[in-house]
């Protein structure tokens, strides 16, 4: 069990070798206790050392509560002869006992006769006679934290077996509060670890609500625009070509079929794959115009105001999905048969106009409104709040809607 204290002999008073021994022997035994980190192993090993440094029969750590109580936190030397004796008796009273004063007034005692003292109380059925007890307390700065007890050392205790177990519960008392702080430190690590868990999965959880939402978007203004501009393509092919023109309308049927798988493989891509190099904003909606171009709906013509340039990633994603969408409404709600798709750079905004020479708001918005399962004017509202823009839509003063999309731009020395 590490260090070895000699018998009773080495503390007669006088024997200056021998208390040098045992002092050697205490250090090792502290250095050792120190370096525990459960408080269970520490109030054991530390009862061991005890019944060594007082040649005892038995002892035991009881730690203060804050209900009156002392818990007898850790036994050595004997085993209760009933299962329930714990369960029973693992909690004392502290009261003016042979064992409670040593934690009322915080300083040693001692009892050579058991039997006889005054602060005797008793036994419990099961434990075993005390005939001679010496009882320490356990200090941390100038809090009483508990005990250290042990008993039946065979002629009794003398000073020196009090100032050597005083001076061990000293350092005993600090090794059982850092093992105190080191089990709760470890428990707080465990609760954050569980916390970080939890907001990890319900993080995993959001992700993927957006990722679904992004994929419903992505098909929502890459393909159904597409699809839909087919379907009136094959209409207008069925109903009103004259015969010589249905090959040419049919390859125009070919081509958005074709552009339509392409836009489908892209946002496949686009939710396997790494991001790209982000294509320009120009380009963007020229591609929206090319996308809601059809045989049977309205000319769609794009103008391009001021000095074009990159704009922030989000910015262009955003007022390119605004224009798909407002596209998506001319064609489908709107009766025109010309649209105006215009974007204007500015130096501390950029502005995206769509207008139509249709029936404007009355039919426009309210029929889209009606649809609580479109992404349709909500979705272009929300992707322009997400990047600090407004929307606006009213009639043309000639007839038909006008969609304006603006956003503020970081410019030089500060924000727009």
């Amino acid at each position: 069990m590490g260090a070895d204290p000699r018998s009773d002999a080495a503390t007669t008073p006088g024997d200056d070798a021998g208390w040098r021994h045992q002092l050697e022997s205490l250090y090792a035994m502290s250095v050792e206790i120190s370096g525990l980190r459960q408080v269970d192993q520490v109030m054991d090993r530390a009862l061991g050392y005890c019944l060594q440094l007082t040649q005892s029969e038995f002892g035991f750590v009881g730690l203060a509560e804050a209900s009156g109580e002392m818990q007898v936190a850790a036994v050595r030397g004997f085993v209760p002869d009933r299962p329930d004796f714990w369960e029973r008796f693992r909690r004392i009273p502290i009261r003016r006992t042979i064992l409670g004063v040593t934690i009322l007034d915080g300083a040693p005692t001692i009892s050579n006769d058991v039997a006889h003292d005054p602060g005797r109380r008793g036994v419990p059925r099961g434990h075993p006679p005390v005939r001679t007890f010496l009882g320490v307390p356990l200090k941390v700065r100038e809090e009483t934290i508990g005990m250290l007890g042990v008993a039946n050392r065979p002629g009794g205790y003398g000073p020196d077996h009090q100032r050597l177990l005083a001076t061990f519960a000293a350092q005993v008392a600090v090794a059982i509060d850092n093992a105190r702080l080191y089990e709760r430190q470890q428990t707080m690590i465990a609760d954050l670890r569980a916390l970080h868990a939890r907001l990890d999965a319900a993080e995993v959880q959001a992700m993927l609500h957006q990722e679904r939402h992004r994929i419903a978007e992505e098909l929502h203004d890459r393909v159904a625009q597409i699809m839909f501009s087919i379907g009136m393509a094959a209409t207008w092919c069925r109903e009103r070509t004259p015969p010589g023109e249905v090959r040419a309308t049919l390859d125009r049927v070919r081509d958005l079929a074709a552009r339509g798988a392409a836009e489908i493989r892209r946002a496949v891509y686009d939710l396997a794959a790494e991001e790209g190099p982000p294509r320009g904003l120009v380009a963007k909606l020229r591609e929206a115009v090319a996308g809601a171009t059809c045989v049977s709906g309205p000319r769609i013509d794009l103008i391009v105001d001021g000095q074009p340039r990159r704009l922030p990633v989000a910015v262009e994603e955003a007022l390119s999905r605004v224009a798909a969408e407002a596209l998506r409404n001319v064609q489908r709600h709107s009766g025109a048969t010309l649209a105006i798709v215009s974007l204007r750079f500015e130096p501390e905004q950029v502005t995206l106009v769509v207008q139509d020479n249709g029936v404007g708001l009355p039919r426009a918005l309210d029929r889209e409104r009606a649809k609580p399962g479109t992404f349709g004017l909500r979705a272009m509202q929300r992707r322009l709040e997400a990047v600090g823009g407004r929307l606006a839509l009213r009639n043309a003063d000639d007839g038909g809607l006008v969609v304006r999309a603006t956003v503020p731009l970081l410019v030089e020395g500060g924000e727009a």
